[in-house]
C-alpha cells in the first residue's frame, strides 16, 4: 500500500534500523508510514555551483491502515463531481454495490458457523444414505 516497512537511520554512532511503527515513534514527523524522504537544499555557497544539503523533508501523509478507502480521497473525488458508485469502484474495483438483504451475511460467530456446518454435513450424509 506504499507504506514504509523498514528504514535505516545512519548516525555518528552507527546505523539504526527501524521497522514499521518504530519509524513513527522514533521520528517526528512522519505521523504515518505513508511517506517518502526528500532532501532539502540551500542556495550554493559563495564560489560554489552546488547547493548545500540542509536536511530532509518527510513528504506524504495518511493516518489509516493503508487498505480500503481513504476518507480524504473520497471527499476530494466527490468534490470533483464523482458519484458514490464511481468512488467505490475506484477503491474497490470489480465489486458490486447492492441493497442489503437477508441473503447477505456480514459476520457469523465462528462457534455457530462450525455447528451449522456440522449440521449441514450430517444432513448431507442422511440424504446420501437414503
Amino acid at each position: 500500500a506504499g507504506r514504509v516497512q523498514e528504514l535505516t537511520v545512519y548516525t555518528d554512532l552507527g546505523p539504526i534500523p527501524l521497522e514499521k511503527d518504530e519509524i513513527v515513534r522514533a521520528l517526528w514527523p512522519p505521523r504515518s508510514l505513508l511517506f517518502y524522504v526528500e532532501p532539502t537544499y540551500a542556495a550554493p555557497a559563495p564560489g560554489s555551483t552546488e547547493p548545500t544539503l540542509t536536511g530532509y523533508a518527510f513528504v506524504g501523509g495518511g493516518f489509516g491502515h493503508g487498505v480500503g478507502m481513504s476518507q480524504t480521497g473520497a471527499y476530494r473525488l466527490g468534490a470533483l463531481g464523482w458519484n458514490h458508485s464511481r468512488i467505490l469502484q475506484f477503491y474497490y474495483p470489480n465489486t458490486t454495490l447492492r441493497p442489503l438483504g437477508p441473503d447477505i451475511t456480514f459476520w457469523r460467530d465462528p462457534l455457530t458457523a462450525a455447528a451449522d456446518a456440522e449440521a449441514d454435513s450430517d444432513a448431507d450424509l442422511d440424504a446420501a444414505s437414503e
